[in-house]
């Protein structure tokens, strides 16, 4: 057991056996009692607790009718149904209903309910730490997508933002367009690695602030195919090499590498280009000013067909106008103040 303090919650309508749980775990444990379900509801609905012991059998609110809505106020708590007689219907509605941990019939052996108690406990701290190393996790592949991102993007001082700004903004126009919740956030993270392929594009194209010659724009138009190269077979990239390989196709068919045409231009690459593209157009670059908002968003509008996906169009100007797209750009710094229609 790890050296937290776990807080334990003892709800039974008879207070010589609340007192005698308090007894049993008063060393090491913060423990709370209450003596009737509704008294024991409103502990739990107004203070964190880590496991509950409830009664079934109790005048005002059943056990099982407790740890149910326990169940719905702290999910991560561990629930053990207390009962002095066989009730099938009560202990299949807490498997059912409050998917309890464990029920124990009364009278209890003291020792036993301890290591009951004690390895419930043990199982919520190991996964608790297991949810804080996967968001450790989580964060640190996010980190590192988006600095192998920077490097290939010739370490603009804005590429950071610039990569961010897009992620978010593929993130909420995915969601806008009804892509299930885990499913946008995921094509978020991957449009990051948009332009991976500019890792083989020399610094002196990348960063040059005039136009591009005929041999200059040969070599960055490759840049789509090198970024699926990069990023390789895994299949959990397979986002990640859809955007890279697509988000310059056109959905009229004029785009390049492959001069694909409307719905076979995946959608993740139809959504990271309008990203991608009002991200460009509204920001500073080394080449360009930035475009002010209403230039920006009637360049897309005018696109709607012809570059961009009509529909997608029509989810980024839903969120413009919510005020969504103007939260992203005031949260990653972009240089140009969004407008409100």
């Amino acid at each position: 057991m790890t050296s937290e303090v776990f807080t334990l919650l003892f709800i039974d309508d008879e207070p010589d056996i609340v007192s005698s749980l308090k007894r049993s775990f008063r060393r090491g444990f913060n423990v709370i009692t209450a003596t009737s379900g509704r008294e024991g509801i409103e502990i739990i609905k107004n203070q964190p607790v880590d496991l509950i012991i409830s009664d079934q059998r109790m005048p005002d609110i059943t056990g099982d009718k407790v740890l149910t809505l326990a169940k719905e106020l702290q999910p991560d708590a561990i629930r053990i149904l207390l009962t002095g007689y066989s009730d099938i219907e009560a202990l299949t509605n807490c498997v059912n209903e409050a998917s309890i941990y464990k029920y124990i019939t009364k009278p209890w052996e003291p020792e036993g309910l301890r290591l009951t108690v004690v390895r419930a406990l043990e199982s919520l701290s190991f996964k608790r730490m297991l949810r804080v190393k996967s968001e450790e996790l989580d964060q640190a592949y996010q980190d590192a997508v988006t600095m192998l991102s920077v490097a290939c993007e010739g370490k603009d001082e804005d590429t950071g933002y610039h990569v961010k700004r897009v992620q978010h903004y593929t993130e909420a126009i995915a969601l806008e367009a009804g892509i299930e919740d885990g499913s946008a956030r995921h094509m978020g993270v991957m449009s990051i690695l948009h332009d991976a392929g500019k890792l083989f594009v020399p610094d002196e194209i990348l960063q040059k602030p005039s136009k591009l010659t005929e041999d200059e724009w040969q070599i960055m138009k490759q840049h789509p195919q090198n970024g699926a190269r990069i990023l390789g077979t895994n299949p959990f990239y397979e986002i990640a090499r859809e955007i890279a390989l697509g988000h310059h196709e056109n959905f009229d068919g004029s785009g390049y590498p492959a001069g694909i045409v409307g719905a076979d231009i995946p959608i993740s690459a139809r959504i990271a280009k309008v990203a991608d593209v009002f991200d460009a157009l509204s920001s500073q670059r080394s080449y360009k000013d930035p475009w002010p908002i209403e230039q920006t968003l009637e360049f897309l509008q005018n696109g709607a067909g012809e570059m961009f996906d009509p529909d997608i169009i029509t989810h980024f100007m839903t969120l413009f106008k919510r005020g969504v797209i103007g939260e992203i750009m005031r949260i990653y710094h972009a240089t140009t103040e969004p407008v409100s229609f």
